[in-house]
């Protein structure tokens, strides 16, 4: 991502997640305040109000659905079930006393500018990249009123500690029992930065801190059904894939850094968790997700 520029993936994935709603099979599963968020940060840029426009070309639809069915089969689809995925789990620590939830690399996701309203009494807060979190805010403002509980903290991961912008930003109470949620964010950092995010989380929240994240199983795994001209495409986007690992070694991984593994779920686990009967597409493989609980 180019520093003065708004991720070119954080657009995708909203109009991925309109485009599902609108024209697969499964739109239902992207609910009507899901919708107006993302159509309400779209709006608020250039680029966003582009991508809204193609939504309602029929030529658009069919292309992009044949773009994706060639790339990557069900990729709309995924990014609806891996958000559902999410909220689920959020909920699920929020109904167990979780009482902050910290966004790493928020993109336009949607999730705490909805939940900020129905849980007044937790700590929400976003943090992404400063490009990126200005056009998402100044969108949001022209809607509903930002609530005392909901907090913006812009940071550069690739310049800026995660520990060191936390510790700073008076929104932050490392007391507080914390859920730290990192989508589809650790591939496009090195390992020595992923590595560093768990280390600032566990120095900033300690044990019990749980933390849901995603990843990509390696190029050449059986598991891992994205095609190498994406991974070109996202190296010209200037948002190339740096950090994969294998699901197989998850738990070992999470091991070195004092974490109990909880949950994995790759794109077929998605599937059956949410859409009951026969799934009547192609859906690709190689992200999966990881739900986790700091021991120290």
């Amino acid at each position: 991502m180019k520093d003065n520029n708004a991720s070119s993936t954080a657009f995708t994935v909203a109009q991925g997640i309109l485009f599902a709603a609108k024209t697969s099979k499964y739109g239902g599963l992207v609910n009507d305040n899901v919708i107006s968020v993302s159509r309400q940060i779209l709006q608020g840029s250039e680029q966003g109000r582009r991508r809204l426009k193609q939504l309602n070309s029929w030529w658009f639809c069919k292309l992009a659905k044949l773009r994706e069915r060639v790339l990557l089969p069900g990729i709309s689809l995924h990014y609806v079930l891996r958000k559902r995925h999410i909220e689920h789990l959020t909920l699920n620590a929020l109904s167990e006393g979780i009482t902050q939830v910290v966004v790493l690399g928020a993109g336009f996701d949607s999730l705490c500018w909805r939940l900020q309203q129905d849980y007044p009494k937790v700590n929400f807060i976003e943090i992404d990249h400063p490009a990126t979190q200005e056009q998402k805010v100044k969108a949001l403002e022209q809607g509903a009123t930002q609530r005392q509980n909901m907090h913006f903290l812009a940071v550069d991961f690739g310049r800026q500690q995660l520990q060191t912008a936390l510790t700073e930003f008076e929104a932050f109470d490392p007391k507080r029992s914390t859920l730290f949620i990192c989508e589809g964010v650790l591939m496009y950092l090195n390992e020595k930065d992923v590595n560093a995010i768990f280390d600032s989380i566990r120095a900033l929240t300690g044990a019990g801190t749980q933390f849901i994240f995603s990843t990509l199983e390696p190029k050449d795994s059986p598991r891992n059904t994205v095609p190498k001209i994406l991974y070109r495409h996202l190296e010209k986007l200037g948002e190339p894939v740096l950090w994969d690992i294998d699901s197989l070694e998850m738990q070992d991984y999470l091991q070195t850094h004092m974490c109990q593994l909880h949950s994995i779920a790759g794109g077929q686990e998605l599937v059956t968790q949410q859409i009951k009967e026969k799934l009547q597409q192609k859906m690709y493989q190689g992200e999966y997700f990881v739900h986790c609980t700091f021991d120290q």
